[in-house]
């Protein structure tokens, strides 16, 4: 039990040491500093004269479909992209971020799958996307390509379940590549609702941070798949330009497949 609760954290960790680089990356405004792993907050950020804490947050669903299984369909997409990581990785020496959307309705499919059989379509998916990154493998570093249903390339090839995949190549910049999912289903849309809400689930944890921090910071981490149903730009835009109340000092929305990164505005509660 232990082992398995170790090999967890490392896989969160890893996962929020990449996010966090890709916002980095990201924000033009990023102090410079020395960046380590903590645990509340999830980072902390030394400069010259100031220590930054910085929080990592998701939009998700809370789905009520009992027949629905979240938590053993994102095992099993996280599994299939350390597979199919695994798999280029013992071929090639390129570090890359590879970005898979796959569609709604692999949602039910998964779901009703027995163990053997959902073996076998990981398996069978893992290859598959390693074939499509091995085919479309941008080779300088800094180099991100997209495939999707309107090129020539990803309409005659993509699974009908894959929407889109993006490959950035990180060699020389990350130790380590980035392999991960997303679905469409699963994303929560980006709102006032929903960014409010985690506004509240983060401030009551605020109290147990790094009291020495100069500033703490709240990164809210969006997928927003535009292919996505749930995806809505209307609210969106709403939810960017809408002032809310905080005790951080800065909250940012990211958008994880973009690239793209968004400064909140907030006010201190009185």
């Amino acid at each position: 039990m232990c082992a398995e609760i170790s090999h967890n954290q490392e896989k969160k960790d890893k996962r929020e040491w990449a996010i966090i680089q890709m916002f980095r990356s990201s924000c033009p405004t990023f102090p410079i500093g020395e960046l380590e792993k903590s645990e509340s907050p999830d980072f902390l950020l030394q400069t010259d004269k100031r220590l930054y804490g910085i929080e990592l947050t998701e939009l998700k669903y809370e789905r009520e479909d009992r027949e629905f299984n979240l938590r053993a369909h994102e095992d099993f997409l996280s599994v299939l992209m350390q597979d199919a990581q695994a798999i280029f990785e013992r071929k090639h020496k390129f570090k890359l971020i590879v970005d898979v959307h796959f569609s709604n309705e692999l949602n039910e499919t998964v779901s009703s799958m027995d163990d053997d059989l959902r073996s076998i379509i990981r398996q069978d998916f893992a290859e598959t996307i390693v074939k499509l990154v091995e085919d479309n493998l941008p080779e300088a570093t800094g180099i991100q390509y997209k495939i999707d249903r309107t090129s020539k390339y990803g309409f005659q090839n993509l699974p009908k379940k894959i929407e889109c995949i993006n490959i950035k190549n990180v060699t020389g910049r990350w130790y380590d590549g980035l392999w991960y999912a997303a679905i469409s289903a699963k994303v929560k849309p980006l709102s006032i609702a929903s960014v409010s809400q985690r506004l509240i689930a983060k401030e009551w944890k605020l109290k147990k941070y790094n009291p020495i921090c100069d500033e703490q910071w709240l990164i809210i981490i969006q997928n927003s798949f535009l292919m996505s149903s749930s995806y809505n730009p209307l609210t969106a835009s709403e939810a960017l330009a809408h002032k809310y109340k905080s005790t951080f000092d800065k909250v940012y929305v990211f958008e994880r497949s973009a690239g793209s990164v968004s400064l909140l505005k907030t006010e201190k509660y009185d």
